[in-house]
């Protein structure tokens, strides 16, 4: 520190001797070499599942900046170069021409619920960032326990439209409203993820809800949970109801 009528301490300095040294050893000494691909490629993948899951944090913590910064770094490291870019195109429109992908062939539904005896068939959006057994709706319907059952019953015969990509990264809708969150969520609640599944993202006895309605084997059943649910957090707010 620097004391009135003193002039101030000069910097200390390093031997020019011990800092070619320092040098010489430096370079000298193996580089580490690059991160094994698979290493990468799980830390990426890692990173991309907790920005997919990230929930709105409430008042207390607005703030997300880990969300901020590691988001786009994973887009620019999985960004594909030009030349990749195009021959992925090219693959894609090979890929539709005979008839789709066979990536998910094995997670593909026939996209039918049924509702009263009758069914109903889904009908996917381009734009949608769910598989095409998925529907997941944000609407204003206000659902109870008491009408549950019909409530879901006039959800499954006029749906509203599904919600498109930029919506569903919404943080207030919760993870649910992500393909992967509500795979989980399915999951923690022992539901096929492979059967037409419907989600409507409204309200329950007045607080907001994922009201989700799962056909198998020709029948559909409804149940009630948080928007946070996930495998590790169920989050039951009504067990399941059979649809009429």
């Amino acid at each position: 520190m620097d004391l009135p009528g003193h002039p101030p301490e000069a910097a200390d300095e390093l031997d020019p001797a011990v800092e070619a040294r320092i040098r010489e050893l430096l370079a000298a000494a193996p580089g580490p070499g690059p991160m094994p691909e698979h290493v990468t490629q799980r830390i990426e993948s890692l990173l991309s599942d907790e920005v997919a899951l990230r929930v709105d944090p409430g008042p207390l913590n607005r703030s997300t900046p880990d969300q901020a910064i590691v988001a786009p770094l994973i887009r620019q490291r999985q960004r594909p170069r030009p030349v990749l870019a195009v021959a992925a195109v090219a693959a894609a429109a090979a890929v539709v021409a005979v008839g789709g992908s066979a990536l998910h062939l094995s997670k593909r539904a026939n996209g039918t619920a049924s509702v009263g005896g009758s069914s109903v068939t889904m009908t996917p959006s381009a734009t949608s960032p769910f598989r095409p057994n998925f529907h997941v709706q944000l609407s204003d319907t206000a659902y109870t326990e008491a009408n549950l059952a019909g409530q879901a019953r006039a959800m499954l015969r006029s749906p509203d439209a599904p919600i498109e990509t930029l919506a569903a990264e919404g943080p207030k809708l919760g993870p649910i409203a992500t393909e992967i969150g509500l795979e989980s969520c399915l999951t923690a609640h022992s539901l096929p993820t492979d059967v037409p599944v419907y989600v409507d993202l409204a309200t329950f006895e007045g607080s907001p809800a994922a009201v989700i309605v799962v056909t198998e084997g020709g029948r559909s059943t409804v149940r009630v949970v948080e928007r946070t649910c996930t495998l590790g957090h169920p989050a039951p707010l009504a067990g399941a109801t059979p649809v009429p």
